[in-house]
């Protein structure tokens, strides 16, 4: 059985993954994750002010976390801290985030380092008048750390300083760094820093005997960097990696065939589109003065798909012109998408299916680009079985 996956992202992963799982070793064509690696470590459905209506998890969701080893699902939703200074609920998160849920009522220290982008008396203060803080009577106070060793600490990226804390020595030192501040609450609360590939948090934690984590990270930091590595791992367990940019699919006798910047072209009996939308650039913004139009949207590779916006299909075409962004607001960067069925089976071209943010009129989460990448596995394989 011969099925291609085509982007690399949170919803290419879990599609590759979903079809290991029913025997298929799935060929995966990407470059990079896209918007997958700048999430922020908070794992969502919907909108984060939904998460109350508690969609389930799902036991496929569930091994796919469990097998992808960087995020938590617990039977009940999370409540996280986020770097610009909110509390919040999530339905998960990254496994270095730190859950507040325990330390409701309790004291959690937020640490005091000389980060240029980081100001931990502020960031105490708001977490504090939070209205979870205020109803579970949860007390936020910094605590200075004196933990960096070269002054450009203070202004390197976050992913780098995240990055230097994978180095034994640099974790030992922080450990010491926490023990000898003379503070001992009940929870550490850091900013997004406690390694890439090391499950630093997780050693604090078991060395300190409380509760050590992070807020979410911000644009492409640590947590981002950590699904791209955990992604890595897993698809060089369960499918066969073509690195390089698909340029076009296009129908055959036996399926579809992929063609892509490096390489040969090669037919599939079935294809999983999680290119993404338009912030992977998997939906093109454009603009053409060559011919009627203007402003409009096409997919960055060539393929027969419809696409969807605003539960309008055009059918048999893969661009929109003429869009009129005054009368349909921006909201149209998030809708626009490839008009699917319920299962993410492309319409109108059997064998096409599509996941995540590539779908119209989805929301734009990491846990929906999961489950439709689980999804489309499904609809590729039954497919594959009867035509394949």
């Amino acid at each position: 059985m011969n099925i291609a996956v085509i982007g690399g992202g949170i919803a290419g992963a879990a599609a590759a993954f979903g079809l290991a799982q029913k025997g298929v070793r799935a060929v995966v064509y990407f470059e990079s994750s896209g918007s997958s690696g700048l999430y922020s470590g908070a794992l969502d459905f919907e909108l984060w002010d939904r998460v109350g209506e508690l969609t389930r998890i799902e036991p496929g969701l569930a091994r796919f976390a469990e097998a992808l080893g960087v995020w938590r699902l617990e039977a009940s939703p999370l409540c996280v801290a986020t770097h610009e200074g909110n509390v919040r609920p999530t339905r998960g998160s990254d496994s270095a985030v730190l859950d507040l849920g325990p330390c409701a009522g309790k004291r959690v220290a937020v640490v005091d380092l000389e980060r240029d982008d980081w100001d931990a008396p502020l960031l105490a203060k708001s977490f504090a008048s939070s209205a979870w803080a205020r109803q579970t009577n949860t007390h936020f106070h910094e605590a200075r750390v004196r933990a960096l060793l070269s002054g450009f600490e203070r202004r390197i990226a976050g992913y780098d300083f995240a990055a230097l804390h994978d180095a034994p020595e640099r974790l030992s030192g922080l450990l010491s760094a926490l023990q000898l501040s003379g503070v001992q609450p009940d929870a550490w609360l850091f900013g997004p820093w406690l390694g890439i590939e090391r499950q630093a948090a997780a050693e604090l934690s078991s060395a300190l005997g409380v509760p050590v984590g992070e807020t979410t990270s911000a644009l492409g930091g640590a947590a981002g960097a950590r699904f791209d590595n955990a992604r890595d791992r897993l698809l060089a367990r369960v499918a066969d990696v073509e690195r390089g940019r698909v340029t076009k699919v296009e129908p055959s006798v036996a399926g579809y065939v992929v063609s892509a910047s490096q390489g040969e072209a090669r037919e599939f009996s079935a294809v999983v589109l999680a290119t993404g939308g338009v912030a992977a650039g998997g939906v093109a913004l454009e603009r053409s003065f060559e011919r009627h139009g203007g402003t409009g949207f096409r997919l960055s590779f060539a393929a027969p798909v419809p696409l969807e916006l605003e539960h309008e299909v055009f059918e048999g075409v893969s661009s929109l012109s003429n869009v009129d962004f005054v009368a349909r607001g921006l909201s149209t960067l998030l809708d626009v998408g490839i008009a699917t069925g319920s299962g993410g089976d492309v319409r109108g071209r059997p064998g096409l299916f599509a996941a995540g943010d590539a779908i119209a009129g989805r929301p734009r989460m990491a846990l929906e680009a999961a489950r439709t990448g689980l999804c489309a596995a499904d609809g590729a394989f039954a497919h594959a079985s009867r035509f394949g």
